[in-house]
Order: C-alpha cells, then sequence, then structure tokens
C-alpha cells in the first residue's frame, strides 16, 4: 500500500528524514506550516504540530475532494483541532505516550518541590544563610493522597511514578474506567468527593470548553486546607482568580503551576510573588535534543501502521473533547 505524507517539523528533521525513507510505499514532503492547506490537497496523511493546524487548514481538510484521511500530531495537546474542527472522515493521532513520561516527571519535580520546600532552601541558598527553620515546614510525598483529573496518557504515567513514592491515588475521568497504577478512579460527577480527600491535586486534563475552569472556586473549597493544587495540562481548567484567592487566605495550601491562565503570566502578576506558589513556564514538555529522536520512532511507527493498514497508536478525537 502507498501513502503519500505531507509533514511539517520544527525538531528532528534528520531523524524524521532517517526513519521515513526506510517505510516502504511512503512517498515524503517536506512543507513549511504556511504550506499545510495547499499539501492537503494532495497528500493523504499530514504530519504537523498543533500549532500548524489553522482555520486554513481545517477548511482544505473540510473541501470534499481532499484526500487526506490522517493527521499526525506531533504534540500530545490538540486544543487547535478543538476550536478550528475536524472532519469526521479524518482520523487524529497525538503524540501522547511520547510527551506523557516527561510530563509526569515535571509534575513530580513540582509536587516534591512544594512538599520539600525546594523555593525556600534556594532563597537560603542566596543569602548563604544556614536555615534551619525550614525544617518545621517540610511536607512528604509518601503516604500522601494523591487526586489525578485526568487519566488519560499523562495522568496515567504520573500514577505509575507517584505509587512508587508510596502515594495513595484517586484518578478522576469521564467514564470512572479503572487504571491499574490507580487505587480508584472516580467519574467528574464525584470529582468534589475526590477532592474532598486530596493532599495533592494534579490536573492533567485537556483545554476544551468541558474543561473551562473546571477547578473554580467550589472545587478549590472543597480542598482540604492542606491541599496543593499541580496543573500541568492547560491554564483554562483552572479559575486563576480563585486560585490567587485561595492561596492568598490560606484555603490552600500551595499551587505548583507549569501552565497558566493568561500565559505568558504577566509581570506583577500576584502568582509570581505569592510564597505559596510555584510557577514553570510551560517547562512540562522540554527535553534534551535526544529525547527528539522517541518523537521521530513514533511517527514513524505510525506511518508503517498505515501504509500497512494496521491500527495506530494515540488515537484521539477532538470532537468529543
Amino acid at each position: 500500500m502507498s501513502l503519500r505524507i505531507a509533514v511539517c517539523t520544527p525538531v528532528a528533521r534528520a531523524g524524521f528524514e532517517r526513519l521515513l525513507q526506510e517505510v516502504e510505499g511512503v512517498q515524503v514532503q517536506w512543507v513549511a506550516g504556511a504550506d499545510l492547506p495547499a499539501a492537503a490537497a494532495s497528500a493523504e496523511a499530514l504530519v504537523l504540530s498543533a500549532a500548524d493546524y489553522t482555520p486554513a487548514l481545517a477548511a482544505a481538510l473540510a473541501r470534499d475532494d481532499c484526500p487526506c484521511r490522517w493527521v499526525q500530531l506531533l504534540s500530545a495537546g490538540y486544543e487547535t483541532l478543538v476550536v478550528n474542527g475536524v472532519p469526521a472522515r479524518v482520523e487524529v493521532t497525538n503524540a501522547g505516550s511520547v510527551w506523557s513520561p516527561i510530563v509526569a516527571e515535571h509534575t513530580l519535580g513540582l509536587m516534591l518541590a512544594v512538599a520539600r520546600r525546594l523555593p525556600r532552601v534556594l532563597q537560603a541558598q542566596g543569602r548563604a544563610a544556614w536555615d534551619g527553620t525550614i525544617r518545621q515546614e517540610m511536607g512528604m510525598l509518601i503516604d500522601s493522597h494523591l487526586v489525578i483529573v485526568g487519566m488519560g496518557s499523562i495522568g496515567g504515567e504520573l500514577a505509575r511514578r507517584a505509587r512508587a513514592f508510596g502515594m495513595r491515588i484517586t484518578g478522576v475521568s469521564r467514564s470512572g474506567r479503572p487504571h491499574p497504577d490507580a487505587d480508584e478512579v472516580l467519574t467528574v460527577a464525584r470529582l468534589h468527593e475526590a477532592l474532598g480527600r486530596a493532599d495533592f491535586v494534579a490536573c492533567a486534563v485537556p483545554g476544551s470548553p468541558a474543561t473551562d475552569k473546571l477547578i473554580g472556586e467550589r472545587e478549590l473549597a472543597a480542598c482540604p486546607p492542606c491541599a496543593v493544587l499541580v496543573n500541568v495540562g492547560r491554564g483554562s481548567v483552572v479559575d486563576t482568580e480563585a486560585l490567587v484567592r485561595a492561596l492568598q487566605s490560606g484555603a490552600l495550601a500551595g499551587a505548583a503551576l507549569d501552565v497558566t491562565e493568561p500565559e505568558p503570566l504577566p509581570a506583577g502578576h500576584p502568582l509570581w510573588s505569592l510564597p505559596n506558589a510555584v510557577v514553570s513556564p510551560h517547562l512540562g514538555g522540554a527535553a534534551p535534543d535526544r529525547y527528539y529522536e522517541r518523537l521521530a520512532r513514533h511517527v514513524a511507527a505510525n506511518v508503517r501502521a498505515r501504509a500497512a493498514g494496521q491500527p495506530l497508536n494515540d488515537r484521539v478525537d477532538p470532537r468529543t473533547a
């Protein structure tokens, strides 16, 4: 089976070229982001970042004569596809299994930074001060209760790692389907029940109209005062103003945010200066260059499967998000 694909990648092109040329029957066209709508007129598949899925590309895919039947994303997120729309005949896959492990690592790093008071430790180091009073504020992950909101690929990877730290894990998802690395998984209808038992709450859901301000004032109030909120999904999932109020009042012990609303977080925003907040500038998916080899292998494996008429990995449906 032959397959015509157009590839737009800002990273690891040499790796993509090496791996894709090994797939029999595949014709590859390398294009820039601006040329994707035109490429869709002849390509049967597109490989691109979600940021390059523009309204113009969505319109090109919607044409009756468009041959494209598959979009492979280089990212885990697919909000632009939700916003701009994807025709029902087009299958979509992302790279969630590629990025999820490293996002889970970052999430645990944020949790440890808050629990082990690393910001205070670094401040003391900057003053060359041996500050033993920090000991009185130390927390821990072991025997703590972690609530993971969103049990997709990131949530699953986080649960697996958190279990190794001796944490109890409750997942929250739309389906409530059991997960092997969670002690229990509840439906979103039982979110408040889960939050009421949390020491840490990790948000790992994508941004969409359904998840906008999923964690708002009522949800923050449902958390115990000792709880720490960690957000590595999208900033829109958390009501930022409500979060600031909860942190300022002590209703919430702390927050660690890799994503914010707005993003980038403007200078002077209260989250920058709150002593119980840790902010990283959307670094969850940042990795050394060698990590991109994993991305190239993932895409090549899906291209090989498509060319052979086999099922694809990491299928997602932006139409139901």
